[in-house]
């Protein structure tokens, strides 16, 4: 598994994203369903619309720990948006509210900015594919990396699937290196692959190319 743990190296010279930005959320609950995602996505969109036709809009996985029926947060859990920068103030509105995730609450507290930096070496822990095979995977990854004139740098995970409501999608994870700082930033704002609304395809910096199973 690749692991997309914020890396330790600085990122390389260059200045963060005038586009887009995370918006990180503090969260309290007990609990949410295993497959949150789609459930997470459609109480977000109850309480801000706009999300759901704002081009751009990323929802990053929430860190919980898996137990009986589902997965159980933390009080160091966080729920971060990946955001155009002009919609900032708008999903700001989300502090105080609560969500209903598939029969679970979630109280959405403070929030704080975390800016896109162009780190070399991100990761994303899941892109979908839909392809059969590791290697179909691997393709379909090269195909779409040039597509958008990206280094052909990369490392494949694991194949798994994700549920997304009824039905599931194949991918895995994918870290890529090497990139200069245009390319990272790019990389983070554009995301790789399709429903980035329900985590797919969100790059992170990554400590390590190496921690791979």
């Amino acid at each position: 598994m690749i692991r997309p743990i914020y890396a330790t190296r600085g990122p390389d010279a260059g200045a963060a994203s005038e586009h887009a930005v995370d918006l990180v959320f503090a969260i309290s609950g007990t609990r949410l369903p295993a497959d949150y995602a789609l459930a997470l996505w459609e109480a977000l969109v109850a309480r801000l619309p706009w999300l759901a036709g704002e081009t751009g809009v990323g929802v990053h996985a929430i860190r919980a720990s898996a137990g009986e029926g589902g997965l159980l947060l933390s009080r160091r859990a966080r729920l971060a948006l990946r955001l155009p920068r002009h919609r900032q103030a708008d999903a700001m509105r989300l502090t105080g509210q609560a969500l209903e995730v598939g029969g679970e609450r979630l109280d959405v507290g403070e929030a704080s900015p975390r800016p896109l930096e162009p780190y070399p070496t991100l990761s994303a822990r899941f892109v979908a594919t839909g392809a059969a095979d590791a290697l179909a995977h691997q393709e379909a990854v090269e195909a779409m990396l040039g597509e958008l004139g990206m280094p052909l740098r990369f490392i494949c995970g694991r194949m798994r699937t994700m549920r997304c409501g009824d039905t599931t999608v194949a991918g895995a994870e994918v870290v890529l290196h090497q990139l200069r700082p245009e390319q990272s930033l790019a990389m983070q704002e554009r995301g790789l692959g399709a429903e980035r609304h329900l985590g797919h395809g969100l790059f992170l910096p990554h400590k390590t190319i190496s921690d791979i199973d």
